[in-house]
C-alpha cells in the first residue's frame, strides 16, 4: 500500500471561520502533497489491481472530524436508505444541504485548481465534476452495513458522461480493522484480494473507474456502540473517453452477491417481513442514544 503523509463567516484574511477554527480556502490542501503529483501520478498508473492512490493527511484532521459530526445535522428526510443483502448503508441525497465544513470540503475538489491536480495525477484530461453529488455526498454505514464486490456504474445517469474517478475521504478516528468496512481491490482475473484499505480519519482514496476497478467493502461493520463509518464521497466525469471502454451504460453491477448463511440468514429474512420504515426508526434511535462515545 503506498500511502502519503449553515454559511460560515469570512474574517480579514479571506478565511473561514467554522465553530471557531480558522481555515484558510487557499491553503486546505497538503501543499506538499500537492507538490509532488508528477511524482504520485506514477505511483498512481503502477498500483495494482486498477490505477489508485491512497493519500493520508491531504485534508486537515480537524476539518474533517467537524464534517463527521454534522452527518447528525443534516435532516432525516435528506438521508436515502440503501438496504438489501448486497448493500447497507445511507447516503445523502442530491441537494442535501450540507454543514459549513462538508460544504467546504465539496467546494475544494471541484474548485478548477483541484480538477487540476486530479488530471495530472490521473492523467485524465477535461475532468467534470458533479456538484449536485449525484451517487457521491456522504456516506454512512451502520452496524452490519456493507456493499458486495461490485463495478460502478459506467456513466452519469442524466448527463450520461463517462464515469471516470471517485475520491473518497474517510472520517471515522480511531477506526480498528477487527471492526470490518475496509474497501477491497480486487483483481478480477485472478479473483482475488489484492488490497485492503482500512477507513480511517484523514485518509482518502481516488481510483479509476473502468470495467476492472471491482471494489467494495463486503465485512460487515462491526464497530462498538453502533458507531457507523463515515465518509465522504465525489465522482468525476468526461465528455467520452477514448482508453477502449464500452459505451453501453449500465448501472452498478453486482460481481459477488452476498448471500448470508446461518444465524445471520435467518436474521436477514426475518427482517424483511418488518416494515422497512419501523427498521429504520429502530436504527436511528439506537444510533442517536450511542452517538456521545464516537
Amino acid at each position: 500500500m503506498n500511502h502519503l503523509a449553515g454559511s460560515a463567516p469570512l474574517d480579514a484574511r479571506n478565511g473561514v471561520v467554522i465553530d471557531g477554527m480558522f481555515f484558510d480556502p487557499e491553503t486546505i490542501l497538503n501543499r506538499e502533497i500537492v507538490a509532488s503529483v508528477d511524482t504520485l501520478r506514477e505511483t498512481f498508473l503502477a498500483n495494482k489491481p486498477f490505477p489508485h492512490l491512497v493519500i493520508d493527511n491531504l485534508f486537515p484532521v480537524t476539518l474533517l472530524e467537524l464534517m463527521n459530526k454534522e452527518f447528525d445535522q443534516i435532516k432525516h428526510r435528506d438521508w436515502r436508505l440503501y438496504d438489501s443483502e448486497d448493500e447497507r448503508k445511507y447516503g445523502s441525497l442530491p441537494g442535501t444541504r450540507f454543514g459549513p465544513a462538508t460544504q467546504l470540503y465539496f467546494s475544494t475538489i471541484h474548485s478548477s485548481p483541484f480538477l487540476s491536480f486530479l488530471e495530472r495525477l490521473t492523467g485524465i484530461e477535461g475532468l467534470i465534476c458533479d456538484p449536485h453529488l449525484t451517487a457521491g455526498g456522504l456516506h454512512d454505514i451502520p452496524s452490519g452495513g456493507r456493499f458486495a464486490l461490485h463495478l460502478d456504474f459506467n456513466q452519469h445517469p442524466h448527463t450520461h458522461l463517462a464515469n471516470r474517478l471517485v475520491f473518497i475521504t474517510y472520517l471515522n478516528r480511531n477506526w480498528q480493522s477487527s471492526w470490518g468496512g475496509q474497501l477491497e481491490l480486487w483483481d478480477q482475473d485472478a479473483d482475488r484480494c489484492v488490497e485492503k484499505v482500512n477507513p480511517i480519519l484523514g485518509r482518502t482514496i481516488v481510483f479509476a473507474q473502468s470495467s476492472n476497478s471491482l471494489h467494495g467493502h463486503p465485512t460487515p461493520v462491526s464497530a462498538p456502540d453502533e458507531r457507523p463509518r463515515r465518509s465522504a464521497a465525489a465522482y468525476f466525469y468526461s465528455n467520452g473517453r477514448d482508453d477502449g471502454e464500452s459505451d453501453e451504460f449500465h448501472t452498478t453491477i453486482i460481481s459477488k452477491p452476498i448471500r448470508a448463511t446461518g444465524p445471520a440468514g435467518i436474521n436477514e429474512r426475518i427482517r424483511y417481513w418488518i416494515p422497512p420504515a419501523f427498521v429504520d426508526m429502530i436504527r436511528y434511535y439506537k444510533r442517536k442514544r450511542h452517538a456521545s462515545k464516537w
